[in-house]
């Protein structure tokens, strides 16, 4: 009984092979050349045979021609195709499935935070490995990097809360669960979105994502790679895997944080910034112990200024103020007496009492009691002048120390220009007029 079935597999094997016609044809050509050789077929069954054997070659020919333009269509298919602009419709079932996962993102908060939560529990309750990169919440100076690229009505400070909030979630998975779960931060801003789903095995996926600069809609474009798309697949993967490595592991180490704090910019010398700012100013408001040194060295410039309708007001402290003087004069590193210090004052009120005379209506002076320990040279600060060249040039007056900080702010830094524009106005409205501005 084994034997017919034997002889119909091999008859279907044969009558389904490839290469059928090309079979019959050599057969038949060998048989009626031997045929020919020994006379038994005549000439002219002969001749009937050769054309009939070209017709089946021709045939055979057409068909062969099919099946190369065929494949040729197939390998010129549009490169174009691997891009999308959505995510794979698979990828959340993939992620579930997952035994590995290297995730790279800005904050990725739809999916540790969505409905892939539960699914990463699961691949932690399962003994699976996965790991996180996000952009350092703690680096302020990365975050504004990520808000100027993502554009939009995101700022800092609901980025940082987006990014501390996946990381609490994460952290929370990893509770009771027999997996590995690794958090790492990113210190530039990552270069792409990152999907890897089992990615060292046969099966593996990765799914790209571009971050445009400042989309519209959401980032693209999205490519999805397997392991069989040998090529690419490897270097997508190289790099994901270089991003990660370059991360720092969360939580951050105390030496680390610390070096994410941002430090303020001080300078020994504004140099030619402040006078080339104060010269395109409105409005100046100069506060100081003495600016004694200044006024003397810009007094042609104070003038021709003033004469241009620039408003400028002076804060010193008060010549009068015993305590004042003494407590200004303590702060300097060269002794220098209350009475020295009286008079670098009084000389800067009579190099003022000069300016105002032809000027009165555009310069002011006032005197405080107030010991101040810092001197700020603010420039179009009123809210309705403020422009990129509006700056306060800030100078800290060190106790006995060698050395004077200075550090600029731009109505950019937000609440810090704020507050020091705010003690120096709060300063100038407590004070007492020395040289009153006159009413136009």
């Amino acid at each position: 009984m084994k034997h017919p079935n034997l002889a119909i597999r091999l008859a279907t094997r044969v009558l389904e092979d490839e290469y059928l016609d090309l079979y019959v044809l050599a057969v038949t050509a060998l048989a009626f050349t031997i045929l020919g050789a020994i006379g038994v077929a005549s000439i002219t069954a002969l001749a009937s045979m050769i054309l009939a054997l070209l017709t089946f070659l021709a045939i055979s020919q057409i068909r062969s021609r099919r099946q190369i333009a065929s494949i040729a269509n197939a390998q010129q298919a549009d490169p174009l195709s691997l891009l999308a602009a959505d995510f794979p419709a698979d990828l959340i079932k993939r992620r579930a499935a997952a035994n590995d996962l290297l995730l790279i993102g800005m904050t990725m908060s739809r999916t540790v935070q969505g409905s892939s939560r539960e699914d990463m529990r699961q691949t932690l309750l399962r003994g699976g490995r996965i790991r996180v990169l996000l952009a350092d919440p703690t680096d302020d100076v990365l975050l504004a990097q990520v808000v100027s690229r993502h554009g939009g009505n995101l700022n800092a400070q609901r980025l940082r809360a987006r990014i501390q909030s996946t990381i609490d979630e994460l952290t929370s998975l990893q509770v009771g669960a027999n997996g590995k779960l690794e958090i790492r931060v990113a210190a530039s801003v990552p270069t792409m979105g990152v999907n890897a789903v089992d990615s060292g095995e046969s099966q593996g996926v990765l799914v790209v994502q571009h971050y445009q600069h400042r989309p519209l809609v959401e980032a693209s474009p999205i490519i999805r790679l397997e392991a069989k798309d040998a090529s690419w697949y490897g270097h997508f993967l190289a790099e994901a895997e270089r991003m990660w490595q370059d991360g720092r592991a969360w939580p951050l180490s105390p030496a680390q944080a610390l070096a994410r704090i941002p430090r303020p910019a001080f300078v020994e010398s504004f140099g030619t910034s402040l006078e080339h700012d104060m010269s395109g100013a409105s409005e100046l408001l100069i506060t100081g112990v003495a600016r004694n040194t200044l006024l003397m060295s810009n007094y042609n410039r104070f003038e021709a200024w003033l004469r241009r309708g620039c408003q400028i007001r002076f804060l010193l402290v008060n010549p009068s103020s015993d305590y004042a003087l003494s407590c200004a004069a303590e702060r300097y590193y060269a002794k220098r007496s209350p009475d020295t210090l009286r008079e670098r004052i009084n000389q800067s009120l009579r190099l003022l009492e000069e300016l105002g005379n032809s000027n009165r209506n555009a310069l002011s002076v006032r005197l405080t009691a107030h010991p101040l320990p810092l001197g700020i040279v603010a420039v179009d600060s009123t809210p309705a002048l403020r422009s990129e060249a509006s700056a306060i040039f800030a100078e800290y007056y060190t106790y006995q120390a060698p050395g004077e900080p200075k550090f600029v702010l731009q109505p950019a830094d937000g609440r810090w220009y704020d507050t020091i524009l705010g003690e120096a106005e709060a300063l100038w409205n407590g004070s007492t007029e020395y040289l009153p501005k006159m009413s136009n």
